[in-house]
C-alpha cells in the first residue's frame, strides 16, 4: 500500500510548481557553463580584464544558483513524483536505473567541476581553469543527454512498448530534436541570467559589450530552434499531436510559448542590442519572466499531450496498463494502492486524483454537479469515449458503483435548481453539457445536429429514453422530467 497523500492542489499543478523552475535553472546549469567558458576565453584573449572581472563575478552567481536551488528542486522533484505516482516511477527507475545512475556520476562531476571552477579563479593555472571549465560544461550537458532519454521515453517510447529494448526506448524519435531544442534553450536561459547579472554594471562600456554579447547569446540558439522546433514537434506521432485540440490546456500552453517567444527576441533585441546603454533590472526581469513563461509552457504543453498516459501507449495515469485494455471491462475487483476505509474514496485517489481534484484545475465538483449516481456510474465505464484524453477505466461494475458513490458525495450543487435567474435556453445549455457534452457536440466533434435535424420533440424523446438500446457506447437518461424537456427543446432548437 502506498500512503494517503493528498496535496490541496492538483497533482499536475504541484508538479508544475515544483519542476518549471527547476528546469529553467538546470538549463542555466548547462548553458552558463558554456557561457563561462567562452567568455573567460574571450575575455583572455581580448586582454580585456574589465570583461575577466565580471566574469569572475557572474561564476559566483552561476554556482550559488544552480549548486543550490537547482540542487534542491531536483531532489524536490524526485520526492514529488513518487508521491504523486509512485507506480509510474517505479517504472521509469526499473527500466532506466542505470541511465539514472550514469547521470548521477556526470553530476557529481559537475558539481566537483564548478566548485573548482569558482575557486580556482586565483589558484589555477589560465589553461588549467579553462579546461575545468570544459569538463564542468561538458558533464552538465551529458547529464541533459541522458535525462533527456527518458523523459522523451515518456512521450514517445515507440518500438520499447513491445520489445521492452533499453535502447528503443531512450534512441526514441523525438531523442535527438529535442536534445538539440534543449541545447538551444539552455543556452538562451544562460543569456537570460548574464543580462540580469551585468544590468547594473557601472562600468557603461564593459555593460554595453556585455549585454550585446549577452543579446546575441540569446537570439541566436532563439534563431536555430525555430527549425529544430518544427523537427522536433513532426517527429511526434499523430496520435500524441491529436492533443494540441483547440482550447486544450497542450494548445493554450503551446500559444504561450511560441507568444512569449515571440515577445523574448523583440525585447532582447531592443533591450541588449540597440539600447543595452539604457537596460537594467526592470528590462532584464522582464526577458526573464518571458523566458520562463516560454520554458513553461513548452513543458506545460509536453506534459499535457501525453495524457491520459504516463508512459504513451503503455502506462495510462490511472495505472492501468494498455495492456490491460482489451480485457476490460474488468471482472475481479480493481486493487487499489490506497486504504482509507471508502473503497469509493479510495478508487478515487488511485483512479483520478492523478490528474483531478474536487475543486480546482481539472475539478470534478463542477462536471458532476446536478447527475445523480446511477448516471455517474453508468458513465465512468466509458470515460474513454469522452472528448476529453480519459483513461479507461479499469474496475469491474461493482467498482464503478462504488465509485459514482463517492463522487456524487463532492458534486456541486445543481446550477438548475441554486440559480434562479438561468434563462430557458442557459438550462437547455446545462442539461446538454452534462448530458450529453461529455461525448458530443452539435456541430463539432461527434456531432448531433444532422442527426436531429428534421425530427420532432416526440421523436427525439423517443430516440432519448432508448439510447442504452442503440449502441452499448450510450448510457441511458436517467434525468429528470424537467431535464428531459429541456434536452429535447436543445437538440430540436426548440430554444433560442
Amino acid at each position: 500500500m502506498y500512503p494517503n497523500w493528498e496535496p490541496f492542489i492538483s497533482n499536475g499543478l504541484l508538479m508544475a510548481i515544483i519542476a518549471i523552475p527547476h528546469v529553467f535553472v538546470s538549463h542555466f546549469a548547462i548553458g552558463g557553463g558554456l557561457y563561462l567558458v567562452l567568455a573567460e576565453i574571450w575575455a583572455k584573449r581580448k586582454n580585456d580584464n574589465q570583461h575577466l572581472e565580471y566574469v569572475k563575478k557572474h561564476s559566483r552567481f552561476f554556482a550559488l544558483t544552480t549548486l543550490v536551488y537547482g540542487a534542491v528542486t531536483g531532489v524536490g522533484i524526485w520526492v514529488t513524483i513518487g508521491l504523486i505516482h509512485p507506480n509510474g516511477t517505479k517504472w521509469l527507475i526499473n527500466n532506466y536505473v542505470w541511465a539514472w545512475a550514469t547521470e548521477w556520476v556526470f553530476f557529481f562531476i559537475e558539481i566537483a567541476a564548478a566548485l573548482i571552477y569558482y575557486y580556482g579563479w586565483k589558484k589555477l593555472k589560465s589553461s588549467t581553469h579553462i579546461a575545468v571549465g570544459w569538463i564542468y560544461f561538458i558533464s552538465a550537458w551529458m547529464s541533459l543527454v541522458i535525462i533527456n532519454g527518458i523523459l522523451t521515453f515518456m512521450l514517445t517510447p515507440a518500438e520499447w512498448v513491445t520489445t521492452g529494448n533499453f535502447w528503443d526506448g531512450f534512441l526514441n524519435p523525438t531523442y535527438l530534436p529535442s536534445t538539440l531544442f534543449r541545447t538551444c534553450i539552455a543556452i538562451i536561459v544562460a543569456g537570460l541570467f548574464a543580462t540580469l547579472s551585468v544590468a547594473k554594471e557601472k562600468n557603461v562600456e564593459l555593460k554595453i559589450r556585455v549585454m550585446r554579447r549577452n543579446g546575441a547569446f540569446i537570439l541566436i540558439p532563439l534563431l536555430l530552434s525555430i527549425p529544430i522546433g518544427i523537427w522536433y514537434y513532426n517527429a511526434h506521432p499523430q496520435a500524441v499531436l491529436d492533443g494540441f485540440t483547440p482550447g486544450s490546456a497542450a494548445s493554450i500552453a503551446f500559444q504561450v510559448m511560441l507568444f512569449a517567444s515571440g515577445i523574448l527576441f523583440l525585447l532582447t533585441l531592443l533591450s541588449n542590442i540597440i539600447f543595452p546603454r539604457h537596460s537594467g533590472y526592470v528590462s532584464a526581469g522582464v526577458l526573464m519572466m518571458c523566458g520562463l513563461l516560454a520554458m513553461g509552457g513548452f513543458e506545460w504543453s509536453r506534459e499535457a499531450i501525453r495524457k491520459p498516459f504516463v508512459i504513451q501507449g503503455f502506462l495510462y495515469s490511472n495505472n492501468l496498463l494498455a495492456s490491460e485494455v482489451p480485457s476490460l471491462p474488468a471482472t475481479e475487483p480493481l486493487m487499489v494502492t490506497y486504504s482509507t476505509g471508502d473503497r469509493g474514496r479510495d478508487l478515487y485517489l488511485s483512479g483520478c486524483r492523478s490528474c483531478h481534484t474536487i475543486s480546482g484545475y481539472k475539478s470534478l465538483d463542477d462536471k458532476l454537479a446536478g447527475l445523480d449516481e446511477e448516471f455517474i456510474a453508468n458513465i465512468i465505464p466509458r470515460l474513454h469515449l469522452f472528448q476529453g484524453r480519459m483513461a479507461p477505466f479499469p474496475g469491474n461494475d461493482d467498482d464503478a458503483i462504488a465509485l459514482a458513490g463517492y463522487l456524487k458525495t463532492i458534486a456541486g450543487p445543481d446550477p438548475l435548481t441554486t440559480h434562479a435567474s438561468l434563462t430557458e435556453t442557459q438550462k437547455a445549455d446545462i442539461v446538454f453539457q452534462r448530458r450529453c457534452g461529455g461525448c458530443h457536440t452539435m456541430t463539432g466533434f461527434r456531432p448531433l445536429a444532422d442527426t436531429f435535424e428534421g425530427i420532432d420533440a416526440e421523436e427525439t424523446e423517443e430516440i432519448i429514453l432508448v439510447l442504452e438500446d442503440l449502441t452499448e457506447e450510450m448510457p441511458p437518461f436517467t434525468g429528470t422530467d424537467e431535464e428531459l424537456k429541456l434536452l429535447i427543446a436543445y437538440l430540436t432548437g426548440g430554444v433560442k
